[in-house]
């Protein structure tokens, strides 16, 4: 199992994320996730949305390191933020589908535009979710991608 630094956790949640890892045992493989935003309190809040009902591998909160922990951690799918500073969530995207990485990806945004859903998907990003509505698509948007699917936002 591949641990990778945590950043924005506490050493509290980064032993409640072990330990969450502990108990799911043997059971069905989960979806193993990345979760990639620059933002701490999303970050968190994405921690808490996905840890009992997947895998994750890792938390990173800079543009810089990401293409690295997907290198490390092989995820399925990678929740990736639009916004980073130094390089774009469509520059990652776009060089992670260019190294012909397997992880999936969903970016997610506070722009909720067709224009940019198009464009996401353009660079090939799996799913496009408005951070608006993350509790309501973020869930079905995982399984999705990581079925193979794309996942689009409804207007």
């Amino acid at each position: 199992m591949h641990f990778c630094k945590l950043e924005g956790l506490d050493s509290l949640t980064n032993i409640e994320l072990i330990l969450t890892r502990a108990r799911k045992g043997k059971h069905v493989p989960l979806v193993q996730l990345l979760i990639a935003v620059d933002n701490s309190a999303i970050r968190l809040t994405l921690l808490e949305l996905v840890q009992e009902h997947y895998d994750v591998v890792g938390i990173v909160g800079e543009g810089e390191s990401v293409l690295k922990e997907v290198e490390a951690a092989q995820p399925d799918v990678l929740l990736l933020s639009v916004a980073f500073y130094g390089l774009s969530g469509f520059e990652i995207a776009r060089r992670l589908r260019q190294a012909q990485s397997p992880t999936r990806i969903i970016l997610l945004s506070i722009h909720e535009s067709q224009d940019m859903v198009r464009a996401a998907i353009a660079v090939g990003v799996s799913g496009y979710v408005f951070i608006s509505r993350l509790l309501d698509d973020l869930p079905a948007a995982i399984d999705a991608v990581s079925q193979g699917q794309i996942f689009e936002p409804a207007f």
